[in-house]
């Protein structure tokens, strides 16, 4: 049988009208005491198969993408099958027998299942389904839903009556369900206002949490942990570089620190997603993936301060599964955090500003010398005791950190080295100079450390070379010690050293050289000593070696033998060719004192890297 409209039953069917009118005054009661519209939808469900003397039901509702999905079902034998059937969606592809029901909006027939290509084939065995009857909930014209009745693998004959009361029902039902999602959908509406103006009062007491803390004085770390405390998650805060600033975690979670900063370094999906939060996107909910290396949901805010990024916040699920409530805690937190880090920054800017006037007239003699001793005491600067000078030549520029962002990074790792409270140290155009108090150090042991400094920021800032100074023991000192530093840096530059730190004192009587600016005739007149016997050198090169490991044993044979791992006549042999060669003696103390400096020049100036 095909689509069936069937008119209104005749007059002698009005017995079974008030049937229809007696069932919808349960409906009706229930459509004003029930909490629930699934419940509702089965009661309608239900009352249609008692009408019709059938045993199962099931109801679809449009959706707002015109998609007509299971809502409710009711069977004789089951009870509620609510949850099966909506698992279920009508109008599919290979679903013309639901299709037919909403397209001519009137009660559609098949009698025979089996052999009807109109319905779903796979559901229809799925459920056992020998004869249907499909009603639609027609609201103004439009099918707002649909009622399947069958009789649960049993034979069921419709007839016209039936079908006309399935149409009669199917009106009177649309008008009630039709009340019931308005009513629903105000629920809803009503119940989404009083969510939202709950979570406007808890982000609101949130930000007054917050802002009341950063005025009472805490620091970066106490908003943390108090945002973890609202949150009741793990919270971190990281830099660019991924790296975990700080961190905490509600104490009965007994959570570890988060993974996504060790993570985002080597997971490239990872940091594309974090890529896109800027200003206008300042969130984003990283999901547990492969991909990422999460093994929990994680919410990620983007720091920025002055209109430029400056970090990372992260609120880890722990506990309970992280909501939009969290999202919006984390913007609001990392706002305050934001506005916490640059009035940190300033203070820090303002007290490194009077540190570097300290310094530059320090190093300038612009001041009284016992003004300056007196200015030095609040910066942790006593300048009766030992200080030297560092001074690092930094790249800057395009591509490369600001200056003081390269300054920050020196000093806070030289500092971890030495073991000390970070020195105070200034930027000077295209360098960083740090004050280092010596303690019990030597100033070759800083320049270790400053060489390792060097090594360990070579991926974020690119130090070229360094001069560790004199030792200086009152404020008249430094002016002359930088000077100094000065005008080596400038000889490094001109001889291209590379990355190298040195202290002034290992320069040794080339520091005369420098003072007297006669450096290029010094490499000359080195080079002229030196060449010949690298020109009559053998095959194996070991006369200049030689006499180098001669000079550093400080012209003691048994040590350079011991030091070259050659026997002591190999020495002698090897200082005979050299005196042939120049035709001075190595031994002798004037050839020592020139040929020590001649090499110190040489190996400063590069000459040996050069050669083959």
């Amino acid at each position: 049988m095909g689509g069936l409209a069937v008119a209104r039953p005749d007059p002698d069917s009005g017995p079974r009208e008030r049937e229809v009118i007696a069932a919808f005054a349960d409906i009706t009661t229930e459509a004003i005491t029930a909490t629930r519209l699934e419940d509702l939808l089965a009661l309608v469900g239900q009352k249609l198969c008692h009408l019709l003397g059938v045993g199962r039901c099931s109801v679809y509702m449009r959706q707002d993408d015109g998609r007509f999905r299971g809502a409710a079902g009711w069977c004789g034998d089951d009870g509620n099958i609510s949850a099966a059937v909506q698992a279920q969606e009508a109008g599919i592809p290979g679903d013309a027998f639901s299709r037919e029901v909403i397209r001519s909006g009137a009660p559609v027939l098949i009698s025979d299942v089996r052999n009807d290509p109109r319905p779903h084939r796979r559901t229809m065995e799925h459920w056992g389904v020998r004869a249907m009857l499909g009603v639609p909930l027609v609201f103004d014209g439009d099918v707002i839903g649909l009622i399947f009745v069958d009789n649960v693998a049993r034979e069921h004959e419709y007839t016209d009556d039936e079908v006309a009361l399935g149409e009669l029902f199917g009106g009177l039902a649309a008008l009630v369900v039709r009340q019931a999602l308005q009513a629903a959908r105000l629920a809803a509406q009503a119940e989404e206002l009083d969510r939202q103006k709950r979570m406007l009062e808890f982000l609101a007491d949130v930000h007054a949490k917050l802002t009341g803390a950063v005025l009472e004085g805490a620091d970066i770390r106490a908003v943390v942990e108090l945002l973890s405390d609202l949150a009741g998650a793990p919270v971190a805060l990281l830099d660019e570089d991924f790296a975990v600033m700080t961190w905490t975690a509600p104490s009965a979670l007994r959570a570890g620190p988060p993974s996504v900063g060790e993570r985002a370094r080597d997971r490239p999906a990872l940091r594309t997603a974090l890529a896109d939060l800027s200003a206008a996107r300042p969130s984003t909910v990283l999901e547990p993936s492969s991909l990422t290396g999460l093994g929990r949901r994680h919410v990620v805010c983007r720091l920025i301060v002055e209109g430029r990024p400056s970090g990372y916040l992260a609120v880890v699920e722990a506990g309970r599964a992280l909501g939009d409530l969290d999202t919006k805690l984390a913007e609001r937190g990392a706002t305050v955090l934001a506005l916490q880090v640059l009035s940190e920054r300033r203070q820090i800017e303002a007290e490194g500003q009077a540190r570097d006037d300290f310094l530059s007239d320090l190093l300038n003699n612009h001041r009284d010398v016992t003004q300056l001793a007196r200015r030095g005491l609040p910066f942790g600067v006593d300048l009766t005791e030992p200080h030297v000078l560092v001074r690092l030549t930094v790249e800057s520029g395009e591509g490369h950190p600001h200056a003081s962002v390269a300054r920050r990074l020196v000093v806070s790792d030289l500092a971890l080295r030495l073991g000390t409270d970070e020195p105070p140290a200034t930027t000077l155009p295209g360098a960083v100079v740090v004050l280092v108090r010596l303690g019990s150090a030597t100033p070759d042991e800083v320049r270790a450390h400053v060489a390792a400094v060097a090594d360990a920021l070579v991926l974020r800032v690119r130090i070229r070379g360094g001069v560790v100074s004199a030792v200086c023991r009152g404020p008249e000192e430094f002016p002359r010690a930088h000077r100094e530093l000065r005008e080596i840096e400038e000889l490094a530059r001109s001889f291209g050293w590379s990355r190298r730190v040195v202290t002034v004192d290992e320069l040794g009587l080339f520091r005369v050289v420098v003072s007297s600016g006669r450096v290029k005739e010094a490499v000359r007149f080195a080079d002229e000593l030196v060449r010949p016997v690298r020109d009559h050198d053998g095959a194996d090169g070991a006369l200049l070696p030689t006499w180098r490991a001669f000079l550093a044993a400080e012209a003691r044979v048994q040590r350079a033998a011991a030091d070259l791992g050659v026997h002591e006549n190999t020495v002698r042999y090897r200082l005979g060719r050299i005196r042939e060669i120049t035709g001075k003696d190595p031994a002798a103390l004037d050839t020592l004192l020139i040929a020590r400096v001649a090499f110190q020049i040489l190996e400063l100036a590069g000459w040996f890297r050069e050669a083959p």
